[in-house]
Formats: C-alpha cells, structure tokens, sequence
C-alpha cells in the first residue's frame, strides 16, 4: 500500500488527464487548521480554492500555456488530523512518494504549518522560496513550539537557512528579527517591494545560482483589499498583480512542488480564493515549463 492510499480521502475535483500525457501536477488537499492563533477555517480552503478553480479560465496568455491541453490530477484530501506533528509526518511522506515518482506536488492548505513537510522533502539544493506577510520565525507561541507562527524556525534548526528566501514580511516579533539576521535568510520585505520598480528582480538576482525551486505561498503576503479571507491579515500588503510579477521571475526553473495556504473560506468575498487559484494556474503552469525545459 502506497502513503497515498494510506493517508488521502479519494475526493478530487481538478482532475483532467489527456491520453498520453502525464499530470504536470499532482493536487493534494490539506484541511487542517489545528494550530491557527487568530481566525479557524483554513481546512475549508483546500475545496474552496478547487471550485474558484474550476470557474477561471486556464489558458495563461502571459507564459502562453494552455492547461486545457494539458493533463492535471487530483489525488483529493489528506485525512483529517488534529495533530501537527502526525499531519506533518503523514504529509511529508505523501510529498516524498509524489516527487520519487517524477511528479510535482501542489499542495492546497490548510494552515502553513504543513509547509514544514513539504520543504523537507524538497531536495537540499533547491531553493526553498516563501511568500508570506508574517516570518513564522517565533521560537514559540500559545504554549506551542511547533505551529503555523514557528514552522520556518523549527525548519531552519534542521535544514539551516542558506536556501531559504523570504518574499513580502511586514510583520513580525523583536525576537523573530534578531533570529532573521542571525542565521541570515535572504528577504525581500514588503516596504522594499513597495519602494522598488521592478522589485521581482531582487528575486532574479538570488536565484541565479538555483535551477530547482520550491514555493510556498501564504495568500496573506497580499493586502486584505486583495485577499480578506486569510487566516491572519495584515494590512499594507502587496497586490496580487505584484505578486504574479514575482512568479513569473520563476520561468525556465524547475519548479519541484509548491503549496498556497491560509485560505479561509468564512471571510472571504471570493477575493482570496480567485488570488489563490490564478497562482495556482500559473505555478502550474510553470511547473510545465520548467519539465520541458530540462
């Protein structure tokens, strides 16, 4: 029995397969939420993100790829767990089975706690980009040393930070900052975004010495005005326009698997999940281009 038919619900919604070609992606849900600190819900993302999904049009006029054309599977939703620690352990080896497959992973959340499996399974070479308004550097938080506001530091004590890249902060404790510089992640802060014409260079110009990445994308690095039905919002954002600027800079990388989190379905206007699904037809995207390419 493979961690797939362990661990996933058979629920898929994205589901297009064209004869003779393989998924550019493999889709797998999250719904967990157990350790959000400010607004529950995000385990409702994973099926609120497919139905925005499901009403876009999937041709991207910018990379010029037409996913119509392309086949997308949809493996469903990780069983439901209230443990962090299991959901990461159970998660990590579902994204280890999908990438020893030769297939990519794009994981739906749920909470960013789950990034901390998907990073893990990344490969130490890559890069290991994370797009997101808060630093999750705290070294805890409610009692807590293993949550959606510690994962990246809990990450780094294991992996280290040399291939970590931190896209759009805006928010974060004192002591967060002084772990930030101590270990030395390479960010690019929201005020130098918004200060900064063409500031997805910045991006361009640390990933020169990296042909394989992996993304994990907090739909709050985007202002409420953009994506109110987020997990925890946080004013003076970017736009999501500026936001698909900075993947685009991903062209012609192998794009190893990535994950968009913190959706929350019960505030949102259908902002956020709109956001979170073009990201999710360009990553796609991407991720296709970055395969023919090798």
């Amino acid at each position: 029995m493979s961690y797939r038919d362990l661990y996933l619900t058979p629920a898929p919604r994205v589901t297009s397969i064209k004869e003779g070609k393989p998924p550019i992606v493999e889709i797998l849900g999250v719904p967990f939420d157990a350790t959000s600190t400010y607004r529950l819900g995000s385990k409702f993302g994973p099926e609120a993100l497919r139905e925005s999904f499901l009403n876009i049009e999937i041709f991207s006029s910018r990379l010029n790829v037409d996913l119509e054309e392309l086949s997308v599977e949809d493996l469903g939703n990780m069983s439901q767990m209230g443990d962090a620690a299991q959901m990461t352990d159970a998660l990590g080896k579902v994204v280890l089975e999908i990438s020893e497959g030769e297939q990519t992973p794009a994981v739906l959340g749920g909470e960013h706690t789950l990034s901390y499996a998907t990073f893990k399974a990344a490969p130490k070479d890559a890069a290991l980009i994370v797009f997101d308004a808060h630093l999750d550097l705290r070294d805890e938080f409610a009692g807590l040393r293993f949550s959606h506001t510690t994962w990246l530091r809990r990450f780094i004590e294991e992996r280290g930070a040399k291939n970590v890249i931190h896209i759009g902060s805006r928010a974060a404790a004192k002591d967060e900052v002084t772990y930030l510089n101590e270990v030395g992640v390479a960010t690019i802060p929201t005020r130098t975004i918004l200060a900064t014409q063409r500031a997805e260079m910045l991006l361009a110009d640390l990933l020169k010495d990296f042909n394989r990445v992996y993304v994990s994308l907090d739909l709050d690095i985007l202002d409420p005005a953009y994506a109110p039905g987020v997990g925890n919002p946080e004013a003076a954002g970017i736009s999501t326009a500026q936001l698909l600027e900075f993947l685009y800079i991903l062209e012609g990388k192998e794009i190893l698997g990535f994950d968009i989190v913190e959706l929350c379905p019960a505030y949102d206007t259908g902002a956020a999940a709109a956001a979170a699904s073009k990201c999710l037809l360009e990553l796609t995207c991407l991720a296709h281009l970055g395969k023919t390419k090798k």
